[in-house]
């Protein structure tokens, strides 16, 4: 927080102890910097109302605080404008949180049995962002994904491939292909298909060659078409794993378990007990695995391979009960890091009629949504630029990203949350595309100087207008701080909208380049300063900026 320091000293000089002092943003007309006195009531023995009065007279101005005014139990700084301006500039978009060591965040996780939809678009948003986030913390994040390559859900699209696929090719976006069998076989599902698609399964875990065979074509189409879409939407992962390579090992562990007296036995399969929560089967009675099977396994394989200090598994809220259990389990198993094992849970992602649904095919493809919010971008480009096909579709496709990202970001990632895709591309109002233009605007106005700007300059004749630019900057470091801490990206965007909503404003109240000489060059280093945070905030959300929009 700018003037910190000189705060600190003018409490220091009157002999209080500012160990851990607390200081706030005062409500705009009312000061800078608040400074809450009840962390002194107990150590002076007065009320926080008495002491802000008595620091308010034993206050004198200086080159940082001009003022000071007594608000009830608060001290209201008001800080000199120039001085702030100038410190503001010295600040770096270096967040002060500390990520440290080696932490692997794990999301997207699909399974092979059916497309991308909405669900993971808003899974990967924040995988994505909450990766940038520790490493902009200093912390060295390994992005994985977990393919879910195995199962009665992948057996059920392949006995519909087997009966009625007629050994087609795909004609269409490979993974899209494949999940048209899995909708198709949910269709007709009865017992009798129920029963074919569990002796499906048991020939899989049985290294049938026959099923073996097709299992590897249809997942091959399916992990071509996913990484389509995660070039698509700028996804690269370090290390995928895959549960077909890891769900034996995971049965091992839970034979040993049982033997320990861990798990027991309770009709057949093989049970973890708790006496807080529902008792999780880890292993059927026909001896096939769940996803808790190798997700035992898979927990304590992440820190062998690659030594790190934190694993964190970005999954939806469905599965906050299954990651309770599983990380019980691996306590109970004696595994020492399952206390760093972490469920960074998020809600549902809901359209404006209703929930989402995959299995009777009535769902939002990642792939048409994009194509859907692109073709949307591509007409308001085409309405502000002459460019050549190739430039518009590729601005196009960047705002359509940058838009849905935001959107599926900007909202408490623990809540479940409404995506409204025509309100998502709006170049006005709470969105992505508003936050990109407002860095595209600034651009083009440093552009129009045609000057080469300076790091800082005289900043004496700095409006009020300008003072408010200034100190909402001022917060970004708190903001980048709170957002890597907490792990929370919805912080940066809501500081991003309320920044870009007081530019626009600010240039309806005071000329930037028709400004006089005194201000010319200064708002223009404050809106500078202005375009860099931009940027870094959206570059944190794994947003790509255009300098033209």
């Amino acid at each position: 927080m700018i003037s910190e320091n000189s705060i600190s000293a003018f409490l220091i000089n009157l002999g209080l102890d500012v160990q851990g002092l607390r200081l706030e943003y005062a409500p705009q007309g009312m000061g800078d910097i608040a400074l809450p006195c009840f962390q002194f009531a107990s150590a002076l023995k007065k009320s926080p109302n008495d002491i802000a009065v008595e620091l308010e007279k034993a206050f004198s101005p200086n080159e940082t605080l001009e003022r000071v005014q007594a608000v009830g139990p608060y001290l209201n700084f008001f800080l000199n404008k120039a001085r702030a301006a100038a410190q503001l500039m010295e600040q770096t978009t270096i967040s002060k949180a500390k990520q440290h060591g080696h932490i692997m965040v794990e999301f997207c996780s699909p399974n092979t049995n059916k497309p991308l939809h909405l669900g993971h678009l808003r899974n990967m948003a924040i995988g994505l962002s909450v990766s940038n986030l520790i490493e902009s913390a200093g912390g060295n994040v390994i992005r994985a994904c977990l393919v879910n390559d195995r199962g009665i859900h992948i057996c059920k699209s392949m006995l519909a491939y087997m009966l009625w696929g007629e050994g087609k090719m795909p004609d269409k976006k490979s993974d899209h292909f494949v999940g048209d069998f899995y909708v198709m076989y949910s269709k007709k599902e009865d017992n009798t298909l129920a029963k074919k698609a569990h002796e499906l399964l048991l020939r899989w875990e049985a290294n049938d060659s026959e099923v073996r065979a097709l299992w590897s074509k249809m997942n091959s189409w399916a992990l071509e078409g996913f990484q389509e879409t995660y070039e698509r939407f700028g996804v690269k992962f370090a290390r995928i794993y895959r549960e077909s390579e890891i769900y034996d090992k995971g049965k091992e562990l839970i034979e040993e378990g049982l033997k320990s007296g861990v798990f027991v036995e309770k009709d057949g399969a093989i049970v973890a007990e708790f006496s807080d929560m529902p008792d999780k089967v880890v292993m059927r009675k026909d001896g096939t695995s769940l996803y808790i099977t190798q997700d035992i396994f898979l927990a304590m394989q992440k820190f062998r391979d690659y030594n790190i200090n934190q694993s964190i598994y970005v999954v939806g809220s469905e599965q906050n009960l299954h990651f309770k259990q599983l990380f019980a389990i691996l306590g109970k198993l004696g595994f020492q890091h399952a206390g760093d094992c972490r469920h960074l849970s998020y809600g549902m992602v809901n359209l404006p009629d209703g929930r989402m649904k995959s299995r009777e095919g009535a769902v939002v493809d990642a792939d048409d949504l994009l194509d859907y919010l692109s073709k949307l971008a591509y007409g308001e480009v085409t309405k502000r630029h002459s460019l050549n096909e190739q430039e518009v579709r590729e601005r196009a496709e960047l705002i359509a990203v940058g838009a849905i990202k935001f959107y599926l970001l900007k909202h408490d990632m623990a809540k479940d949350m409404t995506y409204d895709p025509k309100a998502s591309i709006s170049f006005d109002g709470e969105t992505g595309p508003y936050v990109m233009y407002t860095y595209a605007r600034i651009s083009s106005i440093i552009r129009k100087y045609r000057g080469e700007l300076p790091n800082t300059a005289d900043f004496t004749s700095f409006t009020e207008a300008d003072h408010v630019i200034v100190m909402l900057l001022s917060r970004y470091q708190e903001t980048i701080h709170e957002a890597a801490t907490a792990l929370k990206p919805f912080v940066i965007c809501h500081y991003l909208l309320k920044l870009s909503q007081a530019i626009n404003e600010y240039y309806h109240k005071v000329p930037v380049l028709k400004a006089d000489e005194t201000l010319r060059v200064p708002r223009l280093i404050l809106l500078n300063k202005a375009r860099e945070i931009i940027k870094n905030g959206l570059m944190l959300l794994d947003i790509r900026t255009l300098e033209e929009m």
